[in-house]
């Protein structure tokens, strides 16, 4: 049912269950649920997550928004000798055109197109991934980010245009 419902909507799924094991979590959560919740719960906790559902659903749906605003903008996002195509996956650094995988031009892209704002790991993660956010998840997102930096920063290690805001996660600092 999850599956059909995910082919016509984006609207939240969360599941109530007495089901407890990992693999009817995983089941549930791959079948297209944005959240699992077994059975016996507290009424507080499942406010709080239906809660956290709409408010990860209407932040997609003001992405969404903008990116469909943009159809009359340049489809460059340019940030001092970085430049980002929105539609054509293609980046270029000092006019040389970069090789990223589609993880990093889609982690890349969602930074870019909000410089300042601070992405968590799970943020990033659920944006990009569209799963939810599990214990090993930022990993995955570290990794990412490291490779992605060895390809747009001058210096990995003194980052220019990916900065760590220590404990909170990641943004990217436009440069004038």
């Amino acid at each position: 049912m999850c599956r059909e419902i995910r082919r016509e909507s984006f609207i939240p799924i969360l599941f109530l269950t007495a089901k407890s094991e990992d693999a009817d979590k995983l089941l549930g959560l791959y079948a297209g649920g944005d959240d699992y919740l077994v059975k016996p719960f507290s009424f507080s906790e499942l406010t709080a997550r239906i809660h956290a559902l709409l408010r990860r659903t209407h932040q997609y749906n003001t992405v969404v928004a903008e990116q469909n605003d943009r159809t009359d903008k340049s489809p460059w996002l340019l940030h001092n000798e970085l430049r980002i195509h929105v539609n054509a996956n293609e980046v270029y650094l000092y006019d040389r055109k970069l090789q990223l995988t589609e993880i990093e031009y889609q982690i890349l892209l969602l930074l870019a197109q909000h410089p300042g704002m601070i992405f968590s790991l799970r943020n990033i993660f659920e944006a990009i991934w569209e799963t939810q956010y599990m214990s090993n998840s930022g990993n995955l997102v570290t990794v990412h980010i490291r490779n992605l930096r060895k390809k747009i920063e001058e210096d990995p290690q003194k980052p220019a245009y990916i900065r760590t805001v220590w404990g909170k996660g990641y943004q990217f600092v436009k440069i004038l």
